[in-house]
């Protein structure tokens, strides 16, 4: 039994972990139509700062599953969904895999949510905030009778920002699969994420701003950030060198830093 170090307590969770009263919240009808909503628009600012997790997330995992795909002896479909079960990218092992998921209307967009789906490894692990563990007929969705699934939170910067969910055929013990999932979405997220040039961007920009920044600021903190020196800067933006370091020295003690390695640590 998986257990979190020095307790007792499971790192992961089946229906049957599940008090009475959620339990009964998953046991609803799902009708053809109610797990295909379409997926709302990114117009709000968080919106579009969610879609900078969900391209890192969905980038990093294709990274990490194309590297261990060797390692996966037996066929298996891993779904990637945002903070709201929302499936943001689906990976198959072969295409006969990816035309059976085609024709059970499983596809990027779709919402796994327990609200759209009812009870699967997904809305498990969203309910209860650990590894889900549903296998076959367990599924209020008869497109997953087949599957036994384990599914994880990826968590990263203080909160979950979204779920790996990796799935093989009923017939498979899957025990085997629940550290291994852990493990996958700690390193989508600790290996991979982390080094993602768009999410390494935004994440610096947020620290930045939380020190109120000018405009001038954030752009010579970017470049002595990457190492650049005075002069480089200098020419880089076309002002002298001696302003260059005026700036510096104003973002120090905005930042409440001495040097370049205390302003680089404030901001990774």
């Amino acid at each position: 039994m998986l257990t979190t170090i020095n307790s007792k307590t499971k790192m992961w969770c089946s229906p049957g972990d599940l008090p009475a009263d959620q339990a009964a919240s998953f046991r609803q009808m799902i009708s053809s139509d109610t797990r295909k909503p379409l997926r709302p628009s990114k117009t709000s600012c968080v919106q579009e700062n969610k879609a900078i997790y969900s391209e890192a997330m969905v980038m990093s995992l294709r990274e990490e599953i194309l590297e261990i795909n060797r390692f996966i002896p037996i066929p298996y479909i891993v779904f990637l969904a945002d903070e709201e079960g929302w499936i943001l990218d689906l990976i198959c092992s072969s295409r006969k895999l990816q035309e059976t998921m085609d024709l059970a209307g499983l596809s990027r967009g779709i919402n796994l949510s327990k609200r759209y789906s009812g009870l699967n490894a997904v809305s498990l692990a969203m309910e209860m905030n650990r590894i889900g563990v549903v296998r076959g007929e367990e599924h209020s969705d008869a497109a997953f009778w087949n599957w036994n699934c384990v599914c994880a939170p990826l968590v990263l910067d203080g909160g979950t920002q979204g779920y790996v969910d990796i799935s093989f055929h009923v017939d498979q013990h899957i025990d085997f699969a629940i550290p291994f999932v852990q493990q996958l979405a700690e390193n989508v997220a600790y290996k991979r994420m982390v080094n993602n040039k768009g999410l390494q961007k935004y994440r610096r920009d947020a620290v930045l701003g939380e020190y109120k920044l000018t405009a001038r600021e954030k752009e010579v903190a970017s470049l002595w950030l990457s190492g650049k020196s005075a002069l480089h800067i200098s020419s880089a933006l076309g002002i002298s060198e001696g302003s260059v370091r005026n700036v510096v020295k104003s973002i120090y003690i905005k930042m409440n830093v001495n040097d370049r390695s205390q302003f680089a640590r404030k901001l990774m």
